[in-house]
């Protein structure tokens, strides 16, 4: 049975989670995800290095679709990168305990 976005982000939730701040899940060459402190986030590499670029990505159910088996077979086989500039991704997002 095909995985569902929701049984995915709750699976890379978790794994970001443990690994910390700072670490992506490296899904495809082209595309990130890292924990916010909310829920699983994903941004598109749009620029390869020296000059590396980042864009938010929405993962919407119509995008779902479109990745869902690059996704899964991430599952199967997971990679991971430390990035520095997940620090700043997260300095500008508002805390995890903000309006409570």
């Amino acid at each position: 049975m095909a995985m569902t976005r929701e049984e995915f982000e709750q699976k890379v939730g978790s794994i970001l989670r443990d690994h910390g701040s700072g670490v992506t899940a490296d899904l495809t060459d082209e595309l990130l995800a890292y924990w916010n402190g909310h829920g699983v986030a994903y941004v598109q590499v749009c620029e390869p290095p020296p000059d590396t670029s980042y864009e938010e990505f929405v993962m919407d159910d119509a995008q779902w679709r479109n990745w869902r088996s690059w996704l899964e077979a991430w599952i199967e086989a997971p990679m991971f990168s430390v990035r520095p500039e997940v620090h700043n991704w997260l300095s500008e997002e508002p805390p995890a305990d903000a309006g409570e």
